[in-house]
């Protein structure tokens, strides 16, 4: 008895192992409109930028990717620069490029010898920014947290997240003011009656949509972003 339910058991992991791994199919199998195309240009200093893309079929949420086969191809292009996008990971490619800065346009191309191509790919970057480092030694508890960062007053979205060994995750996605304040009681100590401290980082990132080509999937984007971080010391 025991021994079978130790296989039965055995089963449901592996079942349930299958089911959230990572399922890949050739591009050769699915059309252009089925495929959705997640395309990511991410700048992490002020003049460098990756154009990430990851292809699924199945919706933005889908667990299966699409491995490029049978000439297919993806291409990034900005100013004179036009690189071919290398396999990063199953059905995810990626390119780097160099002296970029705000408003640096950028084209994401599928070739398809076999099949619709999709070129109608683009967008242009945010601005950078730089992000001030916070306070350091100010409790959570007590203490009104103020961020700040520059140049400001854009259109595009910023998003932050805060994440650490003695604090629960939190985000915040504020209007491109330059500033604001993290009141005190909002980051959440970890610990029970007995908090610690510890080093807080801060993840910041300035986003704005681009055009992804009708040709694929409607859940497809295009999205370009600046991201910056910065780490603190915080006290319970």
């Amino acid at each position: 008895m025991y021994e079978r339910r130790s296989l039965a058991v055995l089963g449901l992991v592996g079942l349930l192992l299958v089911g959230c791994s990572k399922e890949t199919t050739s591009s050769s199998n699915i059309k252009t409109g089925g495929i959705a195309a997640l395309i990511d240009v991410y700048a992490d200093t002020n003049t460098s930028a990756t154009v990430h893309v990851e292809l699924k079929v199945g919706g933005s949420d889908s667990n299966t990717y699409v491995d490029l086969d049978n000439g297919d191809e993806l291409t990034a292009s900005t100013g004179d620069q036009t690189k071919v996008l290398t396999t990063r990971d199953s059905g995810v490619y990626e390119a780097s490029f160099s002296d970029v800065g705000a408003e640096t346009p950028f084209t994401v191309v599928l070739n398809r010898p076999h099949d619709t191509s999709a070129a109608d790919n683009s967008g242009a970057l945010p601005a950078p920014f730089d992000l001030d480092k916070p306070t350091a030694g100010l409790s959570r508890k007590d203490d009104d947290l103020e961020l700040t960062w520059a140049p400001f007053g854009t259109d595009d979205g910023m998003d932050f997240e805060f994440d650490g060994d003695c604090i629960l995750p939190y985000s915040k996605s504020p209007s491109d003011l330059g500033h604001f304040t993290v009141s005190k009681g909002t980051l959440q100590s970890t610990g029970g009656d007995m908090p610690e401290a510890c080093d807080i980082s801060v993840h910041a990132q300035r986003s704005r949509p681009g055009t992804a080509d009708a040709a694929f999937d409607p859940e497809s984007w295009f999205r370009l972003h600046q991201r910056r971080s910065t780490k603190f010391s915080s006290l319970p």
